[in-house]
């Protein structure tokens, strides 16, 4: 019978999504590292076929003679490396996650467009406030802005094709350019980047953060947008320089801001720290969340669809899905 090994604060309480999805055919343990000493993750280790989880609980690995695969349940991987994984074995990510974070970039526009919460606050508050119906305050509409989107992967094609349907123009950028889709007006590479950011009414920034992308958008980039711009970072907050982003919004260089990532985040030894060093909080131009604009019911169970099929093309010598690279790391 193979062995799955789930691991980490986060993996451990969905244990039951992946039990439901391989029945009796597999031994499920679980190590929580708030719970259970490291050295009975050691001994899970020894005969484990597959790992599921964020970061590994232990550097150097020991001898896993029978693991073929370490699962990572999302799709970050920023905390690991080949040379931090066992060498030969190939560490798979999940996507899923971009028709949720379509939705919620979506909302963001149209949020930002017509202010139903406004709308709603002021009518609790005032009810018809002494006008007719049809003499309200008028609003705006997302036809015929332009959406940028800065990263046109997974994300950004849901995006596009939501986007296209409201009535907007759709630009984008990548690291490379394959023959530009139809829901885009056009793909470029980073040399566009500062006119996709000149043109748009909203940027939507969905690149992976890397050493390349690590504040891409910095100051000087941000003085390229419109200043009635609107910016929605649905990728990693570092992407975008946090002071050159909250000076531009306390000032009102540019319209407003979406965000979902942030700068700092909970770790163990540091479970209260707050997201951001500068107070966003407080500007009445920015709508804040939580790094959840993903975090639907449906997206986990595909996620967890996607995993359970990984096990079982791993335990049949098939080769996985959404391999992101194979371990150098001599055990």
């Amino acid at each position: 019978m193979p062995k799955a090994l789930i691991q980490g604060r986060i993996a451990v309480p969905k244990h039951q999504k992946l039990r439901d999805r391989m029945g009796e055919d597999w031994q499920i343990v679980t190590w929580h590292p708030d719970e259970q000493p490291v050295e009975e993750y050691l001994t899970m280790l020894e005969d484990a076929d597959v790992v599921i989880g964020g970061a590994p609980a232990v550097q150097p690995w020991p001898a896993v003679p029978n693991l073929k695969l370490y699962q990572i349940p999302w799709t970050g991987f920023e905390f690991t490396s080949p040379d931090r994984m066992p060498k030969g074995i190939p560490l798979c990510n999940v996507y899923e996650h971009e028709s949720a974070i379509a939705e919620y970039a979506m909302l963001g526009m149209l949020e930002w467009r017509i202010g139903l919460r406004h709308m709603d606050a002021r009518f609790r508050a005032k009810g018809w406030d002494g006008r007719d119906p049809g003499a309200g305050d008028v609003h705006g509409e997302v036809r015929g802005n332009t959406v940028g989107i800065v990263g046109y992967g997974h994300i950004g094609h849901e995006v596009a094709v939501r986007a296209r349907a409201f009535g907007m123009n759709v630009v984008g950028i990548r690291r490379s350019t394959p023959p530009c889709p139809p829901e885009l007006d056009w793909l470029g590479t980073i040399d566009r980047l500062e006119e996709l950011l000149s043109v748009s009414d909203f940027v939507i920034v969905a690149c992976d953060l890397n050493k390349e992308t690590r504040g891409l958008i910095d100051a000087d980039r941000i003085a390229k947008m419109k200043p009635t711009g609107v910016i929605i970072n649905v990728a990693r907050g570092k992407v975008i320089d946090e002071q050159a982003l909250y000076d531009a919004l306390r000032d009102r260089r540019i319209g407003g801001a979406v965000i979902d990532v942030w700068y700092n985040y909970n770790e163990p030894g540091k479970p209260d720290v707050w997201p951001t060093s500068f107070p966003f909080q407080v500007l009445d131009n920015v709508i804040c969340s939580a790094h959840e604009c993903g975090w639907t019911e449906e997206q986990i169970d595909r996620r967890w669809d996607v995993v359970a099929q990984n096990l079982r093309r791993v335990v049949h010598g098939e080769a996985p899905v959404n391999q992101v690279f194979v371990g150098t790391q001599e055990t």
